[in-house]
C-alpha cells in the first residue's frame, strides 16, 4: 500500500551491495542534482522502513499460525492418548463394578424416562442391574437349538443351486408372511429423525472446524489458486463455484466505494467516501419517503361482480328469516339451560289462567302487581323509543340525505320539462322555491319559442317536483261555472289543457351534475338560451326541448282510473271546448309575457 503513494519518477535507484562491483554508468544516465539526491534518499529510507514493517508483520502472522497448528495437533494427540488409556483400562478389568444407576421416572404415556429426559428401551443393552444374578452378559441359550446350524434355512431351501430338490412352482414357506410384513404399516420410532439431525449437525461442525483450520494456514491460497468444486457446504449440499484469485479480485473491484443512495447524504458525493464528518445531517429528517406505486406489468384482475340489489319484498323476507333464526337460537339456549327463561307476561285478561292459586288466594294484591308490571312494560317501551328518537338536526340530515342520495348509484337523475306558455310570478315563485326546498339544482329558461326547466337531484326529490309541475300547479285559469254540467266539462277541458301546457321532454341519468344551484333566467332569443346551456356543457337539452317537445314522456298519474275517464272524455269533446281552452291558454300566455318583461326590466 505504501508504494501506491510513490511516483515512478521519484523511485530511487537501488544501491549496490558492498561485495558487488560498481555498475558502469551509461552515457544516457543523467547526473541528479543536489536537491534530487536528497529527495531520493528520503524516499528510499521510507520505502525500506515500510518493507521492513511488512516483513515483520508477515513473520509474526506466520509464527502465530504455526503455533496454532501445533497447539491443535498436540491437543488432538492428548485426547487420543486419553481415549486409548481408558479403553485399555476397561479391557484389563472385565469384572469392574457396575455403574451407579441413574434416576428413572415414568412420563404421562407410561414410558421409562432417564434423568436427561430420554426414553429407556425395555430389554435393551442399557439395563442397570445392581445384583450379580441379574447382570446377564449374554442372551440365554437354548440347548435344543444348538444343532440347528446344520439345518438349512428357508433361503437355502429356495436356492436351486444348492438344493437339487427345489421346485420353483411351489411356494416357499414363510414368503407370504415376509411380503405381508413389508406391506404392513410400520411407524417410525420417536426420536429417529432427531438423532439423524444431531448426527448431521455434528458432522457439519467437524467439517467446518477442519476447513477453518486449513484456511488459517498461510500457504494455502498460494498453493491452491482455484477453489475445489468438491468443497461443498454440507448444510445445503451445493458445491462452491470455481473461481480464481484474479477473478475474485475483479469481482470485488466492481463494488463501488459509495452506494448511489448514500451519495446524496455525503459532502463530497461518491468521491468523498464514507467519513464521520462528511455526512449532511441537515438532509436527514423525520419524514418518510413514499415511492410512487408502479402498476404491475400483468393485466389487472377483473372487477368482482356487482351485488344484485334486492327488492322491497325480498328485503322483508330476509329480515323475517333472520328474526326467526335468532328466536330459534334463543329457544334452544333456554332449552339447554344456557339462558334463563323470560318471566311470564301476565295481563288482566289472562290473570286467572296464568295464576290460578294466587288469584284465588289474594286477587286484589295480584291485580295490583299485574297492573304495576303492565305499567313498567309500557314505560320501558317508551324509553326505548325515546332512545332511538333522532334529534332535530339528525332528522334534517336524514331528510336531506334521502333527497340527495340515489340508492341505485348509477348517476345523477335529470328531468327536462317544457312549458309552452310563460308562467306568471306566482307560478315562477312555486317553481323556484320548491326546487330549492327539495335540494334540486338546475335552470329554468324563459324564451319566446318555449320555456325549459332542467332539474337535477335524487329520485325522491324528482318525484315530488314532477307531481308539482304536472298536478299541483294549475296551468289554466277558468272562471267559476254556473251549473254542475258546465263545471264537469270545464274540469275536463282544464285537465286537457294542463297536460298540453307542461310536458316531460326527457328523463335519465348523467355521470355528474352540471349545475350548482337552481336559477330562473330569461333569454331574449333561442340562440341565447342555447348559449347559456352550452356554457355548462348541456346545449343538447335545448335541442331536445325544441324538437321533441310535443312527443314527451307520458306523465305518471297516481290515479289510473281518473286518467282513463279523462281520456274518454277528451275523445268526445267538440271544437267549442278546444277553442275555449285555446283562449284560456292565450290569456295565460299574455300574462306570462308580462311577467317575463318584468324580469328582464329587473335584470
Amino acid at each position: 500500500p505504501l508504494t501506491a503513494h510513490l511516483s515512478t519518477s521519484a523511485m530511487p535507484e537501488p544501491e549496490p551491495a558492498a561485495d558487488e562491483p560498481p555498475r558502469k554508468r551509461s552515457r544516457w544516465d543523467s547526473t541528479p542534482g543536489e536537491g534530487g539526491a536528497v529527495a531520493n534518499g528520503a524516499a528510499a529510507a521510507a520505502m525500506s522502513q515500510g518493507l521492513a514493517a511488512a516483513k515483520l508483520a508477515a513473520q509474526e502472522a506466520l509464527s502465530k499460525a504455526q503455533a496454532d497448528v501445533q497447539t491443535q495437533a498436540l491437543r488432538a494427540a492428548q485426547m487420543q492418548h486419553a481415549v486409548q488409556v481408558g479403553l485399555s483400562s476397561l479391557a484389563a478389568k472385565p469384572d469392574a463394578a457396575a455403574p451407579k444407576p441413574s434416576l428413572v421416572t415414568l412420563d404421562a404415556s407410561g414410558r421409562l424416562i432417564d434423568e436427561r429426559g430420554k426414553e429407556i428401551k425395555a430389554g435393551g443393552a442399557g439395563s442397570n442391574a445392581t445384583l450379580r444374578i441379574n447382570q446377564t452378559t449374554s442372551a440365554p441359550k437354548n440347548p435344543l437349538l444348538e444343532g440347528s446350524a446344520a439345518v438349512p434355512d428357508i433361503a437355502s431351501k429356495a436356492d436351486g443351486s444348492r438344493n437339487p430338490y427345489f421346485d420353483p412352482r411351489m411356494a416357499v414357506p414363510g414368503a407370504g408372511r415376509d411380503a405381508r410384513k413389508k406391506r404392513a404399516l410400520n411407524f417410525v420410532a420417536e426420536g429417529t429423525f432427531s438423532r439423524k439431525a444431531d448426527e448431521m449437525r455434528a458432522k457439519v461442525a467437524v467439517e467446518q472446524m477442519l476447513r477453518d483450520s486449513r484456511t488459517k494456514q498461510p500457504g494455502r491460497l498460494a498453493a491452491q489458486p482455484l477453489l475445489l468444486q468438491s468443497e461443498a457446504r454440507p448444510s445445503d449440499g451445493l458445491a462452491a463455484p470455481v473461481m480464481s484469485a484474479a477473478t475474485l479480485k475483479l469481482e470485488l473491484q466492481k463494488v463501488p466505494a459509495v452506494e448511489w443512495w448514500d451519495a446524496a447524504l455525503l459532502r463530497g458525493g461518491a468521491a468523498g467516501g464514507y467519513a464521520e464528518d462528511g455526512v449532511l445531517l441537515e438532509h436527514i429528517t423525520h419524514y418518510v419517503e413514499h415511492p410512487v406505486p408502479v402498476d404491475p406489468p400483468a393485466e389487472p384482475p377483473p372487477p368482482p361482480p356487482m351485488p344484485l340489489p334486492l327488492t322491497k319484498k325480498e328485503r322483508k323476507k330476509l329480515r323475517t328469516q333472520r328474526r326467526l333464526a335468532a328466536e330459534k337460537e334463543k329457544q334452544d339456549q333456554i332449552r339447554c339451560g344456557l339462558m334463563a327463561p323470560p318471566p311470564p307476561k301476565i295481563k288482566i285478561s289472562n290473570l286467572m289462567q296464568a295464576m290460578k292459586n294466587e288469584a284465588v288466594a289474594d286477587p286484589s294484591a295480584l291485580e295490583a302487581k299485574v297492573r304495576a308490571e303492565m305499567a313498567q312494560r309500557v314505560k320501558n317501551h317508551e324509553e326505548r323509543n325515546l332512545a332511538r328518537k333522532l334529534t332535530p338536526a339528525q332528522r334534517r340530515e336524514k331528510k336531506r340525505r334521502k333527497m340527495l342520495n340515489d340508492p341505485s348509484g348509477g348517476g345523477t337523475p335529470v328531468t327536462l320539462y317544457r312549458i309552452h306558455t310563460v308562467p306568471n310570478k306566482q307560478k315562477l315563485y312555486k317553481i323556484d322555491i320548491n326546487a330549492q326546498q327539495n335540494h334540486l339544482t338546475g335552470l329554468m329558461l324563459l324564451a319566446d319559442e318555449c320555456n325549459l326547466v332542467v332539474v337535477e337531484g335524487g329520485p325522491k326529490a324528482q318525484r315530488r317536483y314532477r307531481k308539482l309541475l304536472l298536478h299541483r300547479i294549475d296551468w289554466t285559469d277558468f272562471g267559476a261555472a254556473d251549473d254542475d254540467d258546465d263545471e264537469d266539462e270545464e274540469e275536463e277541458a282544464r285537465r286537457r289543457a294542463q297536460s298540453e301546457v307542461c310536458q316531460v321532454v326527457w328523463e335519465g341519468l348523467v355521470v355528474k351534475p352540471q349545475f350548482k344551484n337552481f336559477r330562473v333566467e330569461a333569454a331574449r332569443s333561442s340562440e341565447g338560451a342555447r348559449k347559456m346551456l352550452a356554457e355548462r356543457g348541456c346545449a343538447h337539452y335545448w335541442d331536445m326541448a325544441r324538437t321533441n317537445g310535443a312527443e314527451g314522456v307520458p306523465e305518471e298519474d297516481e290515479d289510473e282510473d281518473e286518467d282513463e275517464e279523462a281520456g274518454s272524455s277528451d275523445e268526445g269533446e267538440g271544437e267549442g271546448e278546444e277553442e275555449r281552452g285555446a283562449g284560456a291558454a292565450g290569456s295565460g300566455a299574455a300574462e306570462g309575457d308580462a311577467a317575463r318583461d318584468d324580469m328582464e326590466t329587473e335584470g
